[in-house]
């Protein structure tokens, strides 16, 4: 996801409770753009070359993710300290599904890659088989439904516990299968269509680009098609952010809870005439959405100072009031929430 694309843009219910009552990052970024590298950093506040992740495939959810770096996730920190954990969705592309990772006290972690049906959830070290019925299987949905559920059990059963919950959606996340009811929205969105959109090739630039012409007709079509389906994917993912604020208020949590919205990576449709995809050393793969709400936050603020995946860890641990281990590349930037205000780097 990315901002290059318009996709906060489309989801409204989210600018309203997060942006509308948070703050703002303009300049957060993932310091490697793609998908299991960047999750590790993401877990571990570590960069790329100190975890190992290189690919999603090398070492994604291997011998050394799992005995070196899977017990020193920000879950597990918070979870010996006494907070009631819990994961909902993807995980890591690798993930198959024959353990539950250290760290979280609920998990429902979706094995392999990303699907919104057909495809199967390590329920708390039991394997649950979900099919194609959009009301008992799209993915956005029950990641939504078994969050307020878990929200509404701890409070009954652990009422002193603090939460943590990573809610990992797949969504704008090909194959791009929108809910039924969203599936005739952004018909004509071009948002995707930037300056860069369709601009080559590029001498100026790495071998990749300087070798990359413009796009047939048929690619620039697929990119509007592919823009239009991703954004339609969002509305799930807004409904979501909506219902689970909705319950922490039932609950009497709103004003207690800080919440994290972001993406482990951005996306490129049609820029520099690359048809689609990520990985790529440039903005609209590196940016990705950073929205903060919860104590302390002003409303409407903007954040221009750089942040990265690598500090979300560290953040986290920050607002538990749990101290940021040493070998963690990242730093906190939660006194920035509280200055609400930018300062340098």
């Amino acid at each position: 996801m990315t901002y290059f694309s318009g996709s906060m843009k489309a989801m409204p219910k989210t600018q309203k409770i997060m942006g509308e009552q948070g703050a703002t990052f303009r300049h957060a970024f993932s310091t490697t753009p793609m998908c299991c590298p960047a999750r590790s950093s993401i877990l571990t506040g570590l960069y790329t070359h100190n975890h190992n992740t290189y690919t999603n495939n090398q070492n994604c959810s291997g011998p050394q993710w799992q005995h070196v770096h899977e017990p020193r996730t920000f879950g597990k920190y918070l979870q010996d300290v006494g907070y009631n954990t819990a994961y909902f969705g993807k995980y890591l592309n690798e993930y198959n599904g024959t353990y539950v990772p250290p760290g979280w006290s609920e998990w429902v972690g979706l094995v392999r890659n990303s699907k919104f049906y057909n495809y199967s959830l390590n329920f708390n070290g039991h394997i649950s088989r979900h099919y194609d019925n959009y009301y008992k299987d799209y993915l956005t949905d029950v990641i939504t439904n078994d969050t307020v559920t878990f929200l509404k059990q701890s409070r009954k059963l652990h009422p002193s516990k603090p939460i943590l919950m990573v809610l990992s959606v797949p969504a704008p996340h090909g194959p791009e299968d929108a809910a039924p009811q969203y599936q005739h929205m952004f018909e004509n969105n071009r948002d995707h269509r930037t300056p860069s959109w369709n601009f080559a090739p590029n001498p100026d630039k790495q071998w990749l680009l300087n070798n990359t012409g413009r796009m047939l007709p048929i690619h620039q079509k697929f990119t509007d098609l592919l823009q239009r389906r991703r954004l339609q994917t969002l509305q799930s993912v807004d409904d979501l952010v909506q219902k689970v604020h909705e319950e922490l208020k039932t609950l009497g949590e709103f004003d207690n809870t800080y919440t994290i919205y972001t993406s482990d990576h951005g996306y490129h449709l049609g820029q520099f005439g690359l048809v689609k995809g990520k990985a790529m050393p440039y903005e609209f793969d590196v940016n990705i959405p950073l929205l903060v709400r919860g104590p302390n936050i002003k409303n409407k603020v903007v954040i221009s100072n750089i942040v990265a995946n690598i500090d979300f860890a560290p953040t986290i641990l920050d607002m538990a009031n749990i101290p940021v281990p040493k070998h963690m590349d990242g730093r906190s930037f939660l006194p920035l929430l509280k200055q609400g205000v930018t300062k340098n780097r």
